[in-house]
């Protein structure tokens, strides 16, 4: 047989050592703690329900954009606040935002990607927008009444 330069390898440990008895950790007195009851629950928060009112959405669109002003490219642009996972804004918390046309990039598009104003500029002009948005819709004498009562 010829030597290689390989080590040859080493024996399994249950082949090298079969009397080998494995011991268990000891666990001392107090070092494991039953999880303790809650006493009382945590109330739960009650959530209101945003309203949806799709004919006060094309009202706002056909009002011009807040941003840059152009006439008949508006789309009714959601507030970021008050929303969170999976979970969309009212739908009185909107306001005309012009949308992507060919060839140039929309406000609305701008807006919620952050690239027109930082995130605290717009949680300040979110709610000037909202509520000018909804005084000019009143001032028009059409809000719906789906929608409600204006905020």
């Amino acid at each position: 047989m010829k030597r290689t330069g390989f080590r040859p390898r080493a024996p399994r440990r249950e082949q090298r050592d079969p009397d080998r008895v494995r011991s268990m950790p000891t666990v001392t007195p107090g070092a494991f703690r039953a999880p303790q009851p809650v006493a009382t629950a945590p109330a739960p928060v009650p959530k209101e329900e945003p309203i949806r009112c799709k004919a006060y959405l094309r009202l706002v669109a056909q009002l011009p954009c807040k941003h840059c002003g152009i006439w008949g490219h508006s789309q009714a642009a959601h507030a970021n606040t008050g929303k969170g996972m999976a979970l969309k804004a009212c739908d009185l918390q909107t306001f005309p935002l012009c949308a992507d046309r060919p060839g140039q990039r929309g406000c609305h598009s701008l807006f919620d990607q952050g690239a027109l104003f930082s995130k605290e500029a717009r949680r300040l002009i979110e709610p000037a927008w909202v509520a000018d948005t909804q005084r000019r819709i009143q001032a028009m004498g059409v809000w719906p009444k789906a929608a409600g009562a204006a905020e």
